[in-house]
């Protein structure tokens, strides 16, 4: 494959977006561009996990640039983080040995409530908090951190 990537460059005008990205209609072409060479590379059987061709550092290269343009220009919020406090309940109930239900049971409230608890949707209350501590020995600063 001599020169496979110049004519990837040429087919594609690929050299266009050598440059850093500055507005959204680059952007948006160079997606474009991504997309279609990701399509020929699927369809050429060149796009196989570690596989390392024109095609999969040139993808490479744009997506980088997309990824730069993404974080300085577009609002995209990260993926939501669980708590480091539902962290510490999840691995304190498997280090146990123990399904949600026991949790639940340990700390004296219904399944469901405490699936709204780990799931961010109900608020830890100073009473829970307290048998977080006692019960499972989550470090109260972390409660008072997080909860």
């Amino acid at each position: 494959m001599p020169n496979t990537i110049k004519l990837i460059a040429q087919q594609f005008k690929v050299e266009e977006f050598m440059n850093k990205i500055t507005t959204r209609a680059e952007y948006d072409s160079v997606k474009a561009k991504v997309e279609q060479l990701i399509a020929e590379a699927t369809q050429n059987v060149m796009l196989e996990p570690d596989m390392d061709n024109d095609y999969t550092r040139q993808i490479t290269i744009l997506s980088k640039q997309m990824a730069q343009y993404e974080d300085e220009y577009l609002d995209i919020l990260p993926l939501r983080q669980k708590s480091p406090l539902i962290t510490s309940i999840e691995n304190y109930i498997y280090v146990h040995g123990m399904h949600q239900k026991d949790g639940a049971k340990l700390l004296g409230i219904n399944e469901s409530q405490f699936s709204l608890v780990m799931s961010g949707r109900r608020p830890i209350s100073m009473s829970l908090a307290k048998r977080l501590h006692t019960k499972m020995g989550i470090d109260a600063n972390l409660i008072l951190e997080y909860a």
